[in-house]
Formats: structure tokens, sequence, C-alpha cells
């Protein structure tokens, strides 16, 4: 029999003995009443003649009615004595019955403590096992954000901390670690003043002292892009959670926010344990009840090599500064510089200018200093110009053109043109001048075009697409693209895939694209000549990411697509590699002959051989300069190149934001960063004079 069962036959039990004792007590109290009650018999005299038509009302009749009255009373408060019992007999059985282990699991609680022991995080470390990024102990000073009400308080701590008072109230005031959180007041507090706060609990209520283990980055800024950093996990980011998941998030934990450590988050993301205690009245601890031991994330190797992190972000801060103090540039304050193995996609270095301390940000961004790093003149250094910085290609994307030409046969055999400086093919209203204007060139093929960047050859080049493109009998926005479309298997105008959070797309406009770019302006969305051979040159509408023109390049060095990572394997506590890189085949990759590729090496080889800045180098390069024009900026310079030509096993792509030409500001960029990797010594960061190559 259930206990619900049970429990209404108990008050239904009740409620007819309390009724049953009711009418047994009112019998009795009747007898009662009748044994010890004399009733003498009197005779009244009648005063006067009772009148004609009028009669006496019976005594009893009034007697009966005040009797059937009392009874209704009696019964109706009889009855709700009987339900009054009832149900508190009903409640009394599954408080005592039904509820009790329920009610016994509550009293456990209230001599018990539950406290979530957090697990460490896992490390980050390079290709040869260097800790990039690791963990360290902290003793925290904390409290709740209505702390900051209290100004004596606040003074206390001030003198003690020897914090400012602002800085305390602003700290407990920044809702970045949630709002009923407790807000971290001061880090890596000395032991002196811990032991004065504990001393001294009525002087400083509400404070607490936790010991912490915070995120640790031995190299400061170095690769900060690519590891990213972590934060306090938000009230926002904790509604979301069901409750399923893996890994259960508690207000105080961290949690990767960019780069690495948000794209690996849920491998350094270690198991929470706990700690039980039993507690005395006042809650504080006596014993440990029980314990679950938290189990540690996993370590994390990338791809990158600490020591060539270190050299790119030296070497493209110089090249940045250099530009502006040395070359003139005044605006150039930005730039990104990567390196990539060619033999498997593997990142060695990634390298954005302006950076930032990950550290300052682990702790939680307070509105000043997420200010410092988001207004107009930071010129952003959260962003990774490296994978989401958007670009024209300019001149170095003359590979990739060239190769298009010649797959779909507007190159062939010798082709030459002829350039004069100025190109007015479609007449002097769509004229587009060389940038060795006004002298030109003379007649150039693929190879001379590749080596002195002859703009008229590829503003030929991009002509023949045009009037293959036009004459189709297809709406303009449904013809078939075959220059854009070639130029898409190479990877441009989407994601390489590369396993960091933020990556640009990039552009290749197409008349599709432009029609609905300018639909508010018909007058300018029609696909014209201008904007097929202004691509060609890698200029117009055409926007690339460094990481996509430097996965270009590795594919025209290797003949084949692969996609770009920063995962290299991942390993336990115990050191144990427990999963490894696995390259993922690239299925579609662009169509070319050998012979094809060759003429284009050839004058990529051609470029460098020009190039005094690689003359001391140990191996061949091959690679192209570019300076890309950017409207109501100063130009922006491009090189990228790899080595060795034979057997290539490097390519570096630099860009500087309004640092001159390519051959001028770049080119230092990648020729210091081979020069690293092959352990030469070319000399100084020198701005060359400028060719205006574009």
């Amino acid at each position: 029999m259930s206990a619900y069962v049970v429990g209404l036959s108990v008050g239904i039990a009740v409620f007819v003995l309390v009724v049953a004792g009711f009418f047994v007590g009112r019998a009795f109290l009747r007898n009662r009443r009748r044994r010890n009650v004399y009733s003498p018999s009197f005779g009244r005299a009648d005063r006067g003649r009772i009148r004609d038509g009028e009669q006496l009302r019976p005594a009893g009749a009034l007697k009966d009615r005040a009797n059937k009255e009392g009874r209704s009373r009696f019964y109706a408060f009889g009855a709700l004595i009987a339900i009054m019992f009832g149900t508190l007999a009903v409640k009394l059985w599954s408080l005592q019955i039904f509820g009790h282990g329920r009610y016994v699991e509550l009293a456990n609680e209230n001599m018990s403590a539950e406290v979530l022991v957090p697990a460490a995080r896992g490390r980050i470390l390079d290709r040869n096992g260097i800790e990039l990024v690791g963990n360290r102990p902290s003793i925290t000073i904390t409290g709740k954000r209505s702390l900051a009400e209290d100004g004596p308080l606040l003074r206390r701590l001030s003198l003690v901390l020897g914090i400012p008072r602002g800085i305390i109230r602003r700290n407990l005031l920044n809702d970045a670690e949630g709002v009923q959180s407790d807000h971290t007041i001061a880090t890596d507090v000395p032991m002196t003043v811990v032991g004065f706060i504990r001393e001294h609990p009525t002087l400083f209520a509400g404070v607490n002292v936790e010991s912490r283990t915070i995120r640790y980055y031995p190299y400061g800024s170095l690769g900060a892009h690519v590891l990213g950093y972590t934060g306090p996990v938000t009230e926002d980011f904790l509604a979301t959670q069901t409750g399923e998941e893996s890994i259960p998030y508690h207000r105080g934990d961290s949690i990767g926010k960019d780069g690495a450590e948000l794209t690996f988050e849920k491998i350094l993301q270690g198991m929470p344990g706990s700690r039980t205690y039993k507690v005395d009245a006042n809650g504080n601890p006596t014993e440990v009840i029980s314990e679950a031991v938290p189990v540690s994330g996993d370590d994390v190797k990338l791809t990158i090599d600490a020591e060539l992190q270190r050299a790119c972000d030296q070497i493209l801060m110089e090249v940045v500064l250099e530009a502006r103090n040395v070359g003139g540039h005044e605006d150039c304050s930005a730039g990104a510089l990567i390196c990539i193995d060619i033999e498997d996609g593997g990142i060695l270095a990634s390298s954005s200018y302006p950076t930032f301390f990950p550290a300052e940000l682990s702790r939680g961004i307070s509105e000043e200093l997420w200010s410092q790093l988001t207004n107009d003149h930071s010129d952003y250094p959260l962003t990774n110009r490296a994978i989401s910085g958007l670009y024209p290609a300019a001149s170095t994307f003359k590979a990739f053109t060239s190769l298009a030409g010649l797959h779909n046969d507007i190159i062939v055999g010798d082709t030459t043109h002829y350039c004069n400086g100025y190109w007015d093919e479609y007449g002097e209203q769509w004229g587009q001048r060389c940038w060795i204007y006004p002298g030109g060139h003379g007649y150039v093929n693929l190879e001379e075009a590749i080596d002195v960047s002859c703009d008229i050859f590829f503003y030929s080049v991009g002509a023949a697409f045009y009037e293959r493109w036009r004459i189709l009998p297809e709406p303009d926005t449904e013809r078939q693209n075959s220059l854009q479309d070639y130029i898409r298997s190479w990877g441009f105008g989407a994601a390489t895939g590369i396993d960091l959070p933020g990556e640009g797309l990039g552009r290749i406009p197409d008349a599709a694209w432009k029609r609905q770019a300018f639909s508010d302006t018909p007058e300018e969305a029609l696909w014209q000549p201008g904007d097929m051979t202004n691509m060609c040159i890698g200029q117009g509408d055409i926007l690339v990411t460094p990481l996509q023109l430097c996965n270009g390049y590795c594919s025209i060095a290797r003949r084949a697509i692969k996609k770009p990572h920063i995962f290299h394997s991942v390993s336990d506590a115990e050191g144990r590699v427990v999963v490894s890189h696995q390259e993922e085949a690239i299925l579609e990759q662009p169509r070319f002959e050998p012979a094809q590729m060759d003429r284009v090496v050839d004058g990529l080889k051609r470029v460098i051989n020009r190039a005094s800045a690689f003359a001391d180098l140990p191996v061949q390069a091959a690679g192209k300069s570019g300076t890309a024009e950017v409207a109501g900026k100063d130009d922006y310079s491009w090189y990228v190149a790899y080595a060795p030509v034979e057997n290539p096993r490097f390519c570096v792509a630099c860009v500087i934001e309004q640092g001159g030409g390519g051959s001028s500001a770049a080119i230092n960029g990648v020729a210091q960063t081979l020069a690293k990797l092959y352990d030469s010594n070319i000399g100084a960061i020198t701005i060359y004079q400028e060719t205006g190559e574009r």
C-alpha cells in the first residue's frame, strides 16, 4: 500500500472517530441531565378571559425549534472540528512518514557544506615542448559587489593593500566575473597582508582570502593573438548550461575567450572536484566527510616554434617602427607576419602588431582597459591581423592571375604584351597606368611580367577574361566567371579552415556580388571592364588575408592545397601523447599543368634574384612584392616568399599597413624571417628605396 493511500486512510479514520466521539458525548450528557434535573409542574391563573378567536401558542413548539437550531450548530461545529483534526493527522503523517527521507536529507545538508575544488587548466606548449602558457598559485582578495558602498572598509583595504580606493571600488563594481560572484579586489597579495586581514575579521567583514590558480604567460605578449586569453565565466554563459555538458561550469571558473585558449577549451579545461565538510552550528567546518579529486586539463602542443615566434614578433615591430620613423610613413602603425611549414601546413609563427598582454585580460577586462584596447586611436591590438585582416592583395596576386590565364589558354606559348606605361584598350575614359608610367616596360612575356610586375600585361589578361564573360548569353549575374572560379580554387574568398577563431573570408568580386553591394546605386552596380582588369593586379574590390595569401603561395610551392593549422598534439598529465594532428585531405585541388607552374615559379625566382635583401640567404627563394592602394591612406606594403625553391620548406608573408612599397618595408619582414630560419646574418632591418611596384 502506498504512503498516499495510508495517509488518506488515517485522515478518514480520524474524521470518523472525532464525529463518533461527538455523538457519544452528546448522548452521555443528555442522559445525565435527565437523571439529575427535577421539573415540577405549576398551574397558572388566568388573569383575564381570552378574547374571541384568540388561541394560546403552545409552549412546546418554541422549545422544539430552539432544540433543532442548537443541534444544527452542534453538528456543524463538530464536523468542522473533525475536518481540522483529520487534516492535521494527514499532515503529521506526511511529515513524519512520507517526508521523512527528504527532511533527513535537508537536516544533513544543514550540518554539512560542499566546496568546489577547481581543476588546474592544461598548459599550452610549443612544438618543442616549451611552455607558452601555464599556471601559478596566487593569493587573492575577493568580496561581493555591495562592499563598494562601504566607505570605511574601502579605506582600510586601501591602507592594507596599498591600492587606491578608486581602483578597489572599480574592481568591486566590475561585473566581468558575474554580478553574483565574488569580485577580485587584488591578486598576488603578500602573506603579511593576508595575516593582518585574518587577524581582524571584524574590520574586514565580507572580505575573503582565497588561494587561486591563475593563468601564467612566461613570455609576456609572445604570440598573444595565437594563444589568446582566458577570462571569468559570465552569467550569460552559465545560463546556457543544460546540465548535460561534459564539463560543468560554475561561477568563478575561467574559460577560454580567444585564440588557442578558446579553440581547445574542452581539452584545457579540467574536471572540477569537490570537498564535503561537516560544519557546526555556526557553519564552521569541523571535518572532511568526503572528497572528489579534481582532474587537471590536458596539455595542448601547438605547431608554433617559440624562438621563431619571438623573432617574428620583434621583426614585425621593428619594421613598422622603421617604416614610420625612417621611411617617412608617419601613419604606419600596424601589420602582420606569418610563417607556415609548407610540408604539413603547420603555423610556425604568426605575429600581429600592435599586440597585447594576455595576462592583463585573463583576470577580467575592466571598462577602462577595454576602452584602451578598442578606441579609434589604439589601432585595435586585439585584432589578429594575420588571419582576420582584410587587404587588397596588390601585385602578389599576379602569380594566381598568371595561373588562371595559363589554365584558360589566355596566356599561351610566348604571349607578349607591349607596355608603354599607359593602357587604354577600352578608350581614354577607361585608361589605366602601369606603375612605371610614363616609361613603360616595352614588350614583356609572362615570366618578365611577373619579374618586373608589369601592370599592362595583366590588364590585357583581365580584358581577355572580360570579353569571354561579356559575350555569354546568360544574364550578367548568372554567367560563368572563369577567372573568379579559378582564383577561388586556390582558397581565396573563403575560410582556410585554420583552427583559430575569427578568420576572415576575404572577397573575390564578380557581377553578382557587385549588383548586390551597390543595390542602392544602380549606375555603379554594373560589372565593368575595369573591375576585371583591376582584379588581375590585385586591386579593386578584391580582399585577402595574410593567411590566405601565405597559404596560397604554400600551395604553389608544394603544388597542392593543404589546410593550415596550429594544432600539433595533446598530452595527458603523465606526458603521454593521446591525440596527434591528422592531416585532412582536400579533395578539390586547383588544376594546372606542371609546365605552366614552372613558368610562374620562374618569374617568382627572378623577383627574388633582383632583391638585394635575399642575397645573403644560403638558399634560393621565390616570391613577389606588392604595393596596395587604399583610398584615403598611404600605400600598404606586401611581400611573400618561400624557400628553398627545389625542396620548399617555409613560406613567409608580411603586410605593413601604410608602410609604402612592398619592396621597401614588407620585404624586410620576409627576408629577416627566412634568415632566422636558416640561421643567417643578413644585416639590420633597412628600409630600401621604393621602386613603386604595384
